[in-house]
């Protein structure tokens, strides 16, 4: 026994995954503040929707803090305690909350962090997302316009749910070309408002490794592990250059290549707004291994728990 929990430990110490801040973290929004049912608040004030101000750490550490447009009412978000699991399974963190919309006009923004500018050739984009019926429901996205040659009113990404509940990830690349990877019909379960309780819970993984766009779900009210739902080879476009576009255009209300949660952008104008709940997005800028996204155990907790095991074994033999 003793030599086959050594072989367990040395196989799971083999395959060591990156951390929840590692290199390749641009930005992590965790929505841990809390408590439970209190508003995120703007802290810029609640007349100045308009403006931002650090009001969801980056816990990355790389200073990437999202604001609120304001505090709760039409346009922001409260805490909420229903969420998608008690502990991050890669990094043991301890999940509290989750942010559920107060209105009927979500969504929270980057500032001038340097996020905005951004251009990763390899990318992959995380979160965790339970969400009311509806049509195209973006849950992480990207303000601009004029990104996309065959239609400049696309904005530069979108990581939403569209209509027939399929789930999808789309970008612009730097040479003008558009790729995304949909899912098919009814992937995901989304209810009413009114039965939002009722609804289904998910970890959404959206990678893309400059040739190849996949995108990844886990069922999490069920227990289900991730599965490859969509994937789009790249190469068969045409594109020279399939790293993300560079944000362009400008607004009264966004700055080209702010990062968005529970919105994104068509034409210039805010939209596709995700009503439900949202927790744990992650953004890096390499494309991830199955085994690194969030939801999956990391494997030291594997290797602690074998070597637990061996020493209960001896204590007993002794």
């Amino acid at each position: 026994m003793r030599h086959k929990i050594a072989a367990l430990c040395m196989g799971f110490a083999a395959t060591g995954v990156a951390t929840t801040a590692g290199a390749s973290t641009v930005a992590y929004w965790r929505f841990e503040t809390g408590p439970a049912d209190a508003n995120v608040v703007h802290l810029a004030g609640d007349d100045a929707g308009n403006t931002y101000s650090a009001d969801v750490t980056d816990v990355s550490g790389n200073g990437h803090d999202l604001s609120a447009w304001v505090t709760g009412g039409c346009c922001g978000f409260a805490y909420r305690s229903d969420v998608p699991g008690s502990v991050v399974d890669q990094t043991g963190a301890t999940n509290n909350f989750a942010v559920q919309n107060t209105g009927g006009g979500p969504g929270m923004f980057t500032g001038l962090s340097g996020i905005g500018s951004i251009t990763p050739a390899a990318f992959t984009i995380e979160a965790s997302f339970k969400l009311e019926n509806g049509g195209f429901r973006t849950i992480v996205g990207r303000d601009g316009t004029d990104v996309v040659d065959a239609n400049r009113e696309l904005a530069p990404l979108y990581l939403q749910a569209v209509p027939d509940n399929a789930l999808a990830i789309k970008f612009a690349d730097q040479d003008g070309f558009w790729h995304e990877a949909v899912s098919a019909n009814d992937t995901l379960v989304t209810t009413p408002f009114e039965d939002l309780a009722q609804g289904q819970w998910y970890h959404a993984a959206a990678v893309s490794d400059g040739s190849t766009l996949s995108l990844y779900l886990a069922n999490a009210t069920q227990g289900t592990p991730y599965q490859l739902v969509a994937q789009t080879d790249l190469t068969l476009s045409g594109s020279a250059n399939t790293a993300m576009a560079i944000p362009a255009g400008d607004g009264g209300d966004w700055d080209a290549g702010n990062w968005t949660v529970g919105r994104g952008m068509y034409n210039g104008g805010h939209g596709d707004r995700a009503y439900g709940f949202i927790d744990e997005v992650r953004i890096s800028d390499s494309a991830l291994a199955m085994s690194e996204f969030l939801w999956v155990p990391e494997p030291t907790s594997f290797v602690m728990l074998a070597t637990a095991a061996a020493t209960a074994i001896a204590a007993r033999r002794r």
